[in-house]
């Protein structure tokens, strides 16, 4: 399943990137369309060519789609998730090597050789994990690991839940 996130929901579109899913943010398509902000109906255009389900927080623009569409309700990335788990049926389970890359949506690829991230990372994070991806992006090449920070996704996203 993929998706394309309204302008409005920049955190929502990270978020779903890390939970595996191959998600564009309305913004990474400025340079594409070369037009900020893009029209709602180019968005909309681009989702059915692309087989993307559009999400939005903008009830008129939601109207105007007929198809792939979630439209949320109410405010915070948790609130969305659960709306979106609850929609979708999906499983947001992390899995760094599904999870995507949180800039620019490409996949990751594991790290073999830890020492190749060395001067990459800071000491403590270096030290303290062992397993290292990085975004296969040539422009990007962001290096991902499972820190701390994905065990507290998970545990506001269990307790905000409404399954």
């Amino acid at each position: 399943m993929k998706f394309l996130v309204d302008a409005m929901l920049g955190k929502l579109a990270r978020f779903l990137r890390i939970f595996g899913y191959d998600t564009l943010f309305a913004n990474d398509l400025v340079e594409l369309f070369d037009i900020d902000p893009i029209p709602d109906e180019r968005l909309l255009t681009y989702a059915q060519q692309s087989d993307r389900v559009i999400i939005t927080k903008d009830y008129p623009f939601y109207k105007q789609i007929n198809g792939k569409a979630i439209y949320l309700e109410g405010e915070g990335v948790y609130n969305y998730l659960n709306q979106i788990q609850e929609n979708m049926g999906l499983k947001l389970d992390f899995n760094i090597e599904k999870a995507r890359c949180t800039v620019c949506n490409s996949p990751l690829k594991r790290i073999e050789e830890k020492s190749n991230v060395k001067d990459n990372v800071l000491q403590e994070t270096y030290i303290q994990f062992n397993e290292f991806y990085q975004c296969i992006n040539l422009k990007c090449k962001k290096i991902y690991w499972k820190g701390s920070h994905i065990d507290d996704i998970e545990t506001k996203l269990a307790k905000e839940s409404k399954v």
